[in-house]
């Protein structure tokens, strides 16, 4: 109790010594494409949906964030996805983020970390609906540009890569990593509000 303590003092005196704003919220319009050879790149069509997140800068342009991000898609190939349908993924991402300030409108934002993904599918012939879930390691970049004054407001974009593995066992080792190992590009476009 006492190391939680005096972390949270240690964290609250580096938050507060900042005198840029250290805290924002976005909500933003997602997009994701599945990649390669997998089950989600060739069985499904485009997800698209939204997300929101949060992020806190720390130590100068070095901070943290978390997002939740849902998306939605339909079968774009049955003999690949099966009898499912209306497929929705959805994602709980934190990860660790770089922020460089071009100038007074413009900044850049690296981020890398992992989450929990989850893939969930309706089927006309089964009472329950089908889900797998799984982890993913993601790497992106933000573009930011201020609509306001003091730059409050921001207009965010940017890709994100997510590197799923999800917990799919099968016989044939090709067919389980077809169907438990995917790569999405992650396209989003949205709004940022500072504090």
């Amino acid at each position: 109790m006492k190391s939680f303590l005096l972390i949270f003092i240690l964290f609250s005196g580096i938050c507060l010594s900042q005198e840029t704003d250290k805290f924002a919220f976005e909500l933003k319009g997602n997009t994701l494409t599945g990649m390669g050879s997998n089950f989600i790149a060739e069985g499904t069509n485009t997800f698209t949906g939204f997300g929101l997140g949060f992020t806190g800068t720390f130590l100068k342009n070095i901070g943290l964030g978390i997002e939740f991000n849902k998306s939605y898609s339909e079968v774009s190939d049955v003999s690949v996805f099966g009898d499912l349908h209306s497929p929705k993924f959805t994602t709980f991402d934190y990860y660790a983020l770089y922020r460089y300030q071009a100038n007074n409108r413009l900044s850049f934002e690296g981020n890398i970390g992992g989450g929990y993904a989850k893939l969930k599918s309706y089927s006309n012939y089964r009472t329950k609906n089908f889900s797998e879930s799984g982890n993913a390691f993601l790497v992106g970049a933000k573009a930011m540009y201020g609509l306001t004054k003091n730059n409050n407001l921001q207009l965010v974009a940017g890709p994100r890569f997510y590197f799923l593995s999800t917990f799919t066992e099968m016989n044939d080792p090709k067919i389980e990593k077809y169907y438990s190992k995917s790569t999405l590009l992650n396209l989003s476009l949205g709004l940022r509000i500072c504090f």
